[in-house]
């Protein structure tokens, strides 16, 4: 689906393509701002737009249709190139993580999946292409936003996508938001209700926080070279609110490296609990082997076939034998149990 607006003198208007090629014929369309959003576009509304009208570089264009040409490969990480006409940015907005159960015997193993998005932008001096194959909050916002108020658009393509750019960080923090809580959640599986669950989700997450953390690390420099004045398609007005954008996500960045860390040291502390535990089961073990080790020598003893054994005629032998083992056992759980290696 493909939605164009345009804005001239304050009034905006909803375009179909044919009416789009007309209105470059006009001779308002060099004052006119054009935004053109194209959401699961078609092969022939790609061509129509992308190459035909707006004549965009066939390696941009090869970038936006990654997703439909490789879904196997996956998102293009952002990026911002320069073709001195416009500007072509890659952002890649998140949604919140998904966890997924895979039942495993007797146990359920839960396992993080981590979507993004690629939205393809390209910004020109008087027209906003937005490019992506799915649905967008932050194009739903804005466009609803320019419904409302034609002069969102009237101020210029740079001012609109900082709008788009500025929704997208914000979505961000619902993200955020998820991995801490469940950073708390793991915290207290593992100190307080240990399960062997618990690994697969901390390794779920940390592949989440990472992945986060190179998006954002990716985004943090395209924003910062939009916000210092490095193109001319920027203008120095709003160039202030991409710098605002930017100090917005240096903060989420800064949070997912702190996560990162945290991950770090809940896998750290979850080998060290299990291997407390190992200890702990070998511990136990080793007491009951050692306990049974001289049982096992008396028993062996009276079970050899000697036709002659000082105590085989005897009345009480069996007895005996017992009394022995029971007297054994009771001081050797005794001695354990005073040097403290029953608790």
């Amino acid at each position: 689906m493909t939605t164009i607006y345009a804005v001239y003198n304050g009034k905006i208007r909803h375009l179909s393509i044919p009416e789009l090629f007309i209105l470059r014929n006009q001779p308002e369309y060099s004052e006119t701002v054009i935004w053109a959003d194209l959401e699961s576009p078609s092969e022939e509304e790609e061509e129509t737009l992308l190459v035909n009208f707006f004549l965009f570089h066939h390696l941009a264009v090869e970038d936006c249709q990654r997703e439909r040409i490789s879904p196997h490969i996956g998102d293009h990480y952002p990026k911002v190139e320069d073709y001195q006409d416009y500007l072509f940015v890659i952002f890649n907005p998140v949604d919140r993580p998904i966890e997924e159960f895979s039942d495993s015997g007797s146990d359920s193993a839960v396992c993080v999946h981590f979507p993004t998005r690629q939205m393809n932008t390209f910004l020109g001096e008087n027209f906003l292409v937005t490019h992506h194959y799915e649905p967008s909050s932050a194009i739903s916002y804005v466009s609803q936003l320019c419904l409302k108020n034609p002069q969102t658009l009237q101020r210029g393509p740079d001012f609109l996508f900082h709008i788009i750019i500025d929704e997208i960080v914000d979505n961000y923090t619902p993200v955020i938001e998820y991995f801490d809580q469940q950073l708390d959640i793991i915290e207290a599986s593992i100190f307080q209700n240990f399960q062997s669950a618990t690994l697969p989700k901390l390794l779920g997450i940390k592949k989440g926080i990472i992945r986060l953390r190179k998006i954002t690390t990716y985004q943090r420099e395209i924003l910062n070279r939009l916000s210092r004045g490095e193109f001319p398609l920027i203008s120095t007005e709003e160039m202030l609110y991409y710098r605002n954008v930017y100090d917005h996500l240096v903060r989420i960045a800064d949070l997912v490296e702190s996560y990162r860390e945290n991950v770090a040291g809940l896998l750290e502390a979850y080998l060290s609990v299990n291997s407390n535990r190992m200890n702990q089961v070998m511990k136990v073990l080793t007491v009951i082997s050692t306990i049974f080790l001289p049982l096992t020598f008396i028993s062996s003893i009276y079970g050899m076939n000697f036709r002659y054994l000082p105590e085989l005629e005897w009345h009480y032998g069996y007895y005996f034998v017992w009394s022995i083992i029971a007297v054994i056992s009771g001081f050797m759980l005794y001695f354990f149990k005073k040097k403290g290696w029953l608790e």
